[in-house]
């Protein structure tokens, strides 16, 4: 087994309509961890494994967790090999199962992310696998609900309501999910600097789990953004003429959106060499080496939460502020009353 392991740091950002992911966790969200989905990609294979509901203390706080494994199962295929000083063919197919560890924080919506491989499943594989599962179990929740209220129409008559397909898509809406990577100040700056010039900063407003607003600017944009109810909303800053966007101003305002943790960020320009450079949030991303993994899922969600707290305390990361924490506590209590 490798050493030296990369823990990348997310925001878990998932509505349902105007609901957020602990209103539809236990009807949408948990199934789709736990359920027998696969989706195809090419020849391979993604599903979870092994999901785990899991709960730990940390400074006094039992803290609510999802922890699992997202698996490639896959084949190696090879048609020739260089031996002896020769070329030649031979077929080999060899079946491959990479995988990568997934935690996610529930009080917090904050996402942790280990790939344990080489070719390990990204977290663009994972947004896509969880996307499909939650779909796959609302279709299959709508289709029986469905045949169930027809069948008791039947029974009992007219005095029961008749519910269509649209009526339950209504009540389970489809999921809307973001995964927005948590950023440092140093690697903002370092890739700023990296740019001979500054064409254009866009900034693309994704709505918050429980979160406040960390900075006033935000606050207002969604306030509006809710108003007009759009669903996508950006600004985009563009230089006139040939001179550069300034390095200064547009780092700082690359941060106060990273330390949002809600808002995506693009910067386009140019390189010393005059070269095309276009910085996305992806670039930006904050990871934390590790020599070696935790040999239990207990332990490893311990190890990682605490590595999280530590960037939190040295100032790294902004620590999520919740703004109605007593009502998301509330919520989570219902949902570990009902999967236990």
């Amino acid at each position: 087994m490798k050493n030296n392991y990369n823990i990348e740091f997310w925001n878990f950002v998932c509505h349902f309509g105007e609901s957020k992911l602990l209103d539809y966790y236990l009807d949408l969200v948990h199934p789709a961890f736990i359920g027998e989905f696969k989706r195809n990609y090419g020849d391979s294979q993604l599903f979870f494994y092994d999901v785990q509901l899991i709960e730990i203390e940390i400074n006094d706080e039992t803290l609510p967790f999802i922890h699992g494994r997202l698996i490639k199962d896959t084949k190696l295929e090879r048609e020739q090999v260089y031996e002896n000083e020769t070329l030649k063919e031979d077929k080999l197919t060899l079946p491959s199962a990479p995988s990568s560890i997934f935690i996610l924080s529930l009080i917090d919506h904050r996402l942790f992310f280990i790939k344990e491989h080489r070719d390990s499943p990204s977290m663009e594989a994972f947004k896509a696998t969880i996307t499909k599962f939650i779909k796959d179990h609302r279709a299959a929740l709508i289709d029986g609900e469905y045949q169930e209220k027809k069948e008791q129409r039947e029974f009992y008559g007219k005095t029961k309501k008749h519910v269509t397909k649209k009526d339950l898509a209504i009540t389970y809406p489809e999921p809307n999910i973001e995964v927005i990577p948590l950023s440092s100040d140093a690697d903002i700056e370092e890739f700023i600097r990296s740019m001979k010039i500054i064409d254009s900063v866009r900034l693309d407003l994704v709505m918050p789990n429980d979160e406040a607003d960390c900075n006033p600017f935000f606050n207002e944009w969604r306030k509006k953004k809710k108003l007009l109810g759009e669903s996508k909303s950006n600004i985009s800053f563009t230089k006139t003429g040939k001179q550069s966007l300034p390095h200064q101003n547009v780092s700082d305002l690359s941060k106060e959106a990273a330390k949002d943790e809600n808002v995506l960020v693009t910067l386009r320009g140019k390189d010393i060499l005059n070269d095309k450079l276009i910085g996305t949030h992806d670039q930006f991303k904050l990871t934390k080496t590790v020599n070696e993994l935790e040999d239990t899922p207990h332990q490893m969600t311990y190890m990682v939460y605490k590595t999280f707290k530590k960037l939190i305390t040295d100032g790294v990361v902004r620590g999520p502020k919740i703004s109605n924490k007593d009502k998301v506590k509330e919520k989570i209590k219902h949902i570990l009353a009902m999967l236990k």
